[in-house]
């Protein structure tokens, strides 16, 4: 094996082993539209059953320096509506505060699209006033450390005021394997069969130097 060839199939597999141990969370939430302040239920929308999920790293920063209060990233944000996808943002923020009265935690994403075409805003809000739920401003990785805040609410505005949905936020789930713990995949055989052509290549040189 060339040195060329060893060179590049350990950089591939450097690269894999950095980013194996990355786990991401998918928080999976279901309520239902309570109101359409603008046009009522039963104009744009139902007042029908919401389902959502968003993700986000299980080591994701803290982009809030305070003490009091963490700001973490949070992609994939979806809701639909009996069913069908009404909402979809490709960013957002995940605000978790652990206040001396009151402990929040919520979803925010701005600028995301509506099936209507309008450009809209969506924002979650868990609430637990017997401030019990946090001792910190950490990022909860798991549903059950969200239970005290239970039931929340959330609204969704579009930017061109064709409607402002009010909602209940009854449930929060793990989508898929969920705790917080990174799992280190297995490498996929075309890892394992570089990494055994690497050994051997290097074998076969230490042999010939040898002699």
């Amino acid at each position: 094996m060339s040195v060329t060839m060893r060179r590049t199939l350990l950089i591939v597999l450097f690269s894999f082993a950095t980013s194996a141990g990355a786990t991401t969370i998918q928080f999976d939430f279901t309520g239902s539209v309570t109101d359409d302040a603008i046009n009522g239920c039963g104009g744009l929308v139902a007042c029908g059953a919401v389902t959502g999920s968003y993700v986000f790293d299980s080591v994701a920063a803290d982009g809030n320096a305070a003490a009091d209060t963490g700001l973490y990233a949070a992609t994939g944000i979806s809701l639909s509506i009996d069913g069908s996808l009404f909402f979809s943002a490709a960013n957002g923020v995940i605000n978790v505060a652990n206040f001396t009265t009151i402990d929040q935690y919520g979803l925010l994403a701005l600028g995301g699209i509506a099936s209507n075409g309008s450009a809209a805003d969506l924002s979650l809000l868990l609430q637990d006033f017997t401030h019990t739920a946090f001792s910190a401003d950490a990022l909860p990785l798991t549903p059950s450390m969200l239970a005290l805040l239970l039931p929340g609410g959330f609204t969704l505005n579009a930017s061109d005021d064709s409607f402002q949905l009010l909602g209940s936020i009854t449930s929060i789930s793990c989508h898929g394997d969920c705790g917080g713990v990174s799992v280190v995949s297995e490498p996929p055989f075309i890892l394992l069969f570089a990494a055994g052509l690497a050994f051997v290549g290097m074998r076969r040189r230490a042999h010939r130097q040898a002699f």
